[in-house]
């Protein structure tokens, strides 16, 4: 008697964008509903599990949790459920390839020989700039814009220098990423390079999500405005000279009502 063949699907690693289920890609929503396994280390990505279909396996791995002595290998697990012939999606908050570690996991399964397709995710910059209209370039003004992320600085602010310069030179602007707990010292710098304190600022937070919030400011006075308006993380900051938030965020009232929308 002949042994059935096992088909093998590639791993799909999704990118599940800033947290709001309607703003997945049709094809990473259809991953996600076609998923036998479905794995994630990522808290943004719990917004998109409703997509997924009620037999999928859903596996968190809290891989961020310093605590934790001995982890589970992300990629290893991939592996183990691809060689099962089961449709496997990894999901990764925002774009898997931006800040969020897909390069290394596709180089670990090209490694071991397993097909697999990267789902593009819609930024966190991406999402900011469009849900409250915020300019990152401005034609004949402004063409560049660069993304960094900012929770742990180990060049001595080298590169925030080198950024700086061309906010000045060239007017592009940085949006920032996880830069909340250095910002004092990156604005800091920024001042140092040359850059005013009056260069404008938007911070946002909580992305696409019921809390979603935003305000415009500046270096000097940014993180008074936050503070003010009681802002939950996580935060990103889009500094430039042509940046502004163009949509008014909601008031609390259409927070809280949202929010009973989003959980009915």
């Amino acid at each position: 008697m002949c042994k059935e063949k096992m088909n093998y699907y590639p791993v799909s690693i999704v990118g599940a964008g800033p947290g709001d289920p309607d703003l997945l890609t049709v094809r990473a929503k259809m991953k996600i509903e076609e998923a036998d396994v479905l794995l994630y280390d990522c808290l943004p990505a719990v917004h998109v599990l409703e997509k997924v279909s009620k037999n999928a396996n859903v596996i968190f791995l809290n891989s961020h949790d310093p605590e934790l002595t001995e982890k589970t290998d992300m990629v290893a697990l991939m592996i183990q459920y691809y060689n099962q012939g089961l449709k496997v999606v990894r999901l990764k908050a925002g774009d898997a390839m931006m800040f969020n570690g897909g390069g290394i996991e596709a180089r670990k399964l090209k490694k071991q020989g397993v097909p697999f397709e990267i789902v593009p995710g819609i930024s966190a910059g991406t999402a900011g700039a469009s849900l409250f209209a915020i300019p990152i370039t401005e034609k004949y003004e402004s063409n560049g814009v660069i993304n960094i992320i900012a929770y742990e600085i180990r060049d001595n602010y080298a590169q925030i220098r080198d950024v700086a310069q061309m906010m000045l030179k060239h007017k592009t602007t940085a949006i920032l990423y996880m830069a909340y707990d250095n910002l004092n010292d990156i604005f800091q710098v920024f001042q140092e390079e040359g850059v005013g304190t009056d260069m404008p600022v938007v911070a946002a937070s909580m992305l696409s999500l019921s809390d979603e919030d935003c305000v415009t400011g500046t270096l000097a006075n940014i993180q008074q405005k936050m503070e003010k308006r009681e802002m939950v993380s996580p935060f990103i900051f889009f500094v430039g000279s042509c940046v502004e938030n163009n949509i008014e965020p909601k008031t609390q009232e259409e927070k809280v009502n949202r929010k009973i929308l989003q959980m009915c």
